[in-house]
């Protein structure tokens, strides 16, 4: 056995033993780590500044920073509520989401038909996937199955693939189409973050009124396949408690008119984003790649 894989069998095994404390207390944790994110210096906390100044251009320079603490605040409990989502049983799932616009949903998946389960990467996302998926089943409904990029570390991936079919039943690699067409056609809602920087099979769309690499996926796939796009997202809204809102479908995806689509797609996810500015993962570099003559924020 690689130390690569003791080390990483030893921090699984750490996690897993973390996630079976009180979730508040989990929650609290997390909080503590975001606040040690801020004070120490490191690469990320340097991109959500970034982020965050370029995008919240009309705020002074003390309201950024106060947004810049509490988004490493919010990014730390993140880890811990992807850890969750991973590895707390079942029962600290139930009674803490509120659930707005199930009935449009519900509905969808009792005459059969699947959908491309829309949102962005709030800190809560992969908690908020366990607790709709939750509350699907709790409904006699059939779960959404998710479409995730593999983590560069395979031992690492392998206990996230373990802990992730516990609560989605089907990974989906973000290349495999088929297998994503296959889902929904089965009568599946499949979740799909299409709001990180691309560099290839994308269109540069206004997001936080800057150029944003956005992948024509969503778009292509609403209309080639002629299937349907629910936007959901999952946000936090006390110590422990997560609210969890899905929205009507967007009108333009399943048209031919790409650039209207994902523009659609961006214009909700920021309005959205705005409600809970704090929640949004600002340590990614969204901005990274950029039109030929736009200089870079990074």
């Amino acid at each position: 056995m690689s130390f690569k894989k003791r080390k990483t069998d030893f921090w699984v095994m750490l996690a897993k033993r973390l996630c079976q404390l009180p979730l508040s207390l989990q929650m609290r944790v997390g909080r503590t780590m975001g606040r040690l994110l801020y004070w120490i210096p490191n690469k990320r906390k340097k991109i959500a500044h970034a982020n965050i100044k370029h995008c919240f251009s009309t705020l002074d320079a003390a309201e950024q920073t106060e947004l810049l603490k509490a988004n490493m605040v919010a990014t730390g409990q993140g880890v811990f509520e992807m850890m969750s989502a991973l590895w707390a049983p079942e029962k600290y799932v139930a009674n803490r989401f509120e659930i707005k616009g199930l009935g449009r949903l519900k509905q969808m998946l009792a005459e059969g038909k699947g959908c491309l389960l829309l949102s962005c990467h709030t800190t809560s996302i992969e908690w908020g996937i366990r607790g709709l998926n939750h509350a699907l089943k709790a409904a006699n409904l059939p779960v959404g199955h998710m479409m995730a990029r593999a983590n560069n570390n395979t031992q690492l991936e392998a206990h996230f693939v373990v802990a992730r079919k516990k609560f989605v039943d089907q990974l989906i690699d973000k290349k495999d189409v088929r297998t994503l067409l296959k889902s929904i056609k089965s009568g599946h809602g499949v979740y799909y973050a299409p709001d990180q920087n691309f560099s290839y099979q994308c269109e540069f769309i206004s997001f936080f009124e800057r150029p944003a690499a956005t992948a024509t996926a969503p778009a292509k796939l609403t209309q080639s396949a002629n299937i349907k796009a629910v936007p959901w997202f999952c946000f936090r809204t006390g110590p422990a408690q997560w609210v969890v809102e899905i929205c009507p479908e967007l009108p333009s995806m399943g048209s031919s008119d790409y650039s209207q689509a994902l523009t659609e797609m961006n214009q909700l996810f920021e309005e959205k984003i705005r409600q809970y500015p704090e929640q949004y993962l600002w340590v990614h570099r969204r901005f990274k790649n950029q039109p030929e003559g736009v200089e870079g924020i990074y």
